[in-house]
């Protein structure tokens, strides 16, 4: 991806974060990119090295509430695919910075894959008590993606009124960024197999 196409996305971001808390992008990264980080997460799957996916701080297996398959990104053993997302998110965050003064120190990121039927119950990113979240990311991975292969990220615009959300379809190269502590949203089944890598923006814990 140019340059000035990925400046331009961020500043969409940032303008979109400041009115309404998310922002939904719909080619974050090239599609020749996007390819390569999903023959990555094809080859991760094959090499057995996508692990069942757990939830909350006590870290509970449990595929009814969540049935995807991760594995953690490390910028230290990175491919050339990963760290094109990574440099791009290094973008992001030192944007965020700059615009919000949010103290971002780091990343943490997955490659996510929902086997046909899988979902993820409605969540919130943070976990109770704990803040170090503060920015969700998802960018999607899925080429020629139909909104009747279900899977779309639902997301509620108000915690407190479960009528108000907007479904967002998981085309390859839509990235979505919202407010972690703010925004409800869960993952609904689809009926083909459905990649993404997801991440977060952290501040430091003050237990640390």
């Amino acid at each position: 991806m140019s340059s000035s196409n990925l400046h331009n996305s961020i500043s969409t971001i940032i303008e979109n974060i400041a009115q309404q808390g998310y922002s939904v992008i719909e080619r974050f990264i090239s599609s020749e990119e996007i390819e390569a980080m999903a023959k990555q997460a094809k080859s991760l799957q094959s090499a057995g090295e996508m692990l069942q996916a757990t939830t909350g701080v006590a870290k509970l297996e449990n595929s009814t509430l969540r049935g995807d398959f991760i594995h953690w990104m490390e910028a230290s053993n990175a491919n050339a695919a990963e760290m094109v997302y990574l440099n791009a998110m290094t973008a992001l965050q030192q944007a965020i910075n700059q615009a919000f003064f949010l103290g971002l120190f780091e990343l943490e990121s997955h490659f996510a894959i929902y086997p046909p039927g899988a979902g993820y119950q409605k969540h919130l990113d943070q976990f109770i008590g704990k803040s170090e979240r503060k920015i969700s990311s998802i960018l999607y991975l899925n080429d020629d993606w139909k909104a009747e292969d279900g899977g779309q990220l639902r997301m509620y615009l108000d915690k407190n009124d479960t009528t108000r959300f907007i479904d967002i379809t998981p085309q390859a190269g839509k990235m979505v960024v919202f407010l972690s502590s703010d925004f409800l949203h869960e993952v609904l089944p689809a009926n083909r197999e459905r990649m993404s890598i997801t991440g977060w923006f952290k501040v430091r814990s003050l237990n640390s």
